[in-house]
């Protein structure tokens, strides 16, 4: 027996692990909440926020207003965000090293103020309402509302995609199956950035989305395997364990996983720390899609297939006690029973007459 028809019968065990994972990760969140990046607590920020309709234009404007000051005042931007809110506002914000100190931090928000409230004449500002606040603060760690809420919309329509696509291209059972395994890695990769108490930053969103990915991609791949090997003569001796078991590629998918997670190495190695946090989150969500398309998947659909082929010998056994019952009719009033390759009465009689003819 291999070991891939070990795993596929212990879908009780992988259901229980990534339900227990799951759980756990939603109350450390509920009692203790995300990690904070402690590495920005004492971080300088400058917060410029437009409280009406965002446009690409007056975005646009408010950051070359920024820069251009920042540049006036000689100071280095770490890294800069645009955080978007539900009510269509958004907030730009700028984040400096500790070693920028307050005075200059207040001369440069004083500065950008003032810029801003020229801008009242026509033009793309006009008649906004834009303020520059200045501080320290935990902005890493922020995830702003609206984009929370467009995140999780966004993996709702992909999950719904893919299960359309899956059971229309394949079977329904197929894309019942592809559809939780999905959603599994996109769970467990949050559940497990809060049991791990990774530094939370907007990045999150990100690696979730790398994991539903990664999951769809292989499970695409294992379905595709599946149907081809599945109407192969020899597969049709084999039981469902065997049949699955031999279409699931554990090598390939391992493969793939080993590659993904050495170029998240090496970004991290290389990137800034706000990258960084981004490589390791996505790291977890790669072992979460890889548990979910390699285990998961092929124990769920196991039980699914056993049911679809029990129903259609049920059904091939109805079929064929219903024509068995046809032929019972037609002895008991003469006629011969049907068989195959016997030819219809009318087929038969023109054949006959050609036969004449040609004597």
């Amino acid at each position: 027996m291999s070991k891939m028809m070990k795993t596929i019968g212990k879908l009780k065990l992988w259901t229980l692990l990534g339900v227990v994972l799951i759980v756990a990760g939603i109350v450390i969140a509920a009692v203790f909440g995300f990690n904070a990046d402690t590495t920005a607590s004492d971080y300088k920020t400058l917060s410029v926020k437009l409280d009406s309709y965002e446009t690409d234009a007056r975005v646009e404007r408010i950051d070359e207003i920024c820069t251009g000051e920042i540049d006036k005042a000689g100071l280095t931007v770490l890294y800069s965000q645009k955080n978007e809110f539900s009510n269509s506002s958004c907030e730009m914000l700028y984040v400096f090293s500790e070693d920028v100190t307050t005075e200059k931090l207040d001369a440069l928000k004083n500065a950008v103020s003032a810029v801003l409230e020229t801008e009242s004449e026509p033009g793309v500002l006009y008649n906004t309402f834009v303020y520059a606040t200045a501080g320290d603060e935990v902005v890493s760690s922020v995830l702003p509302e609206g984009y929370l809420w467009r995140a999780a919309l966004a993996a709702a329509v992909a999950l719904v995609l893919e299960f359309v696509y899956v059971s229309v291209r394949y079977k329904l059972n197929m894309g019942v199956t592809a559809t939780v395994s999905s959603l599994m890695a996109v769970l467990l990769t949050v559940a497990l950035t809060a049991l791990v108490r990774i530094p939370v930053t907007t990045s999150v969103a990100y690696a979730a989305a790398f994991a539903m990915l990664y999951s769809m991609a292989t499970g695409l791949v294992i379905f595709s395997r599946m149907r081809s090997a599945f109407k192969s003569d020899e597969y049709k001796e084999k039981s469902a364990e065997e049949a699955i078991a031999s279409s699931v590629p554990p090598k390939g998918i391992l493969f793939f996983a080993a590659a993904c997670a050495v170029a998240l190495v090496l970004v991290g190695a290389i990137a800034t720390a706000a990258v960084r946090w981004f490589a390791v989150t996505a790291f977890l969500g790669l072992l979460a899609a890889t548990f979910s398309s390699l285990l998961f998947l092929p124990a769920m659909y196991l039980p699914l297939k056993k049911s679809a082929d029990k129903k259609a010998a049920l059904r091939a056994r109805y079929d064929y006690k219903k024509e068995s019952a046809k032929d019972k009719r037609r002895a008991g009033k003469g006629e011969p029973a049907a068989k195959e390759g016997a030819k219809a009465p009318e087929t038969a009689a023109v054949a006959d007459g050609a036969e004449s003819d040609k004597a």
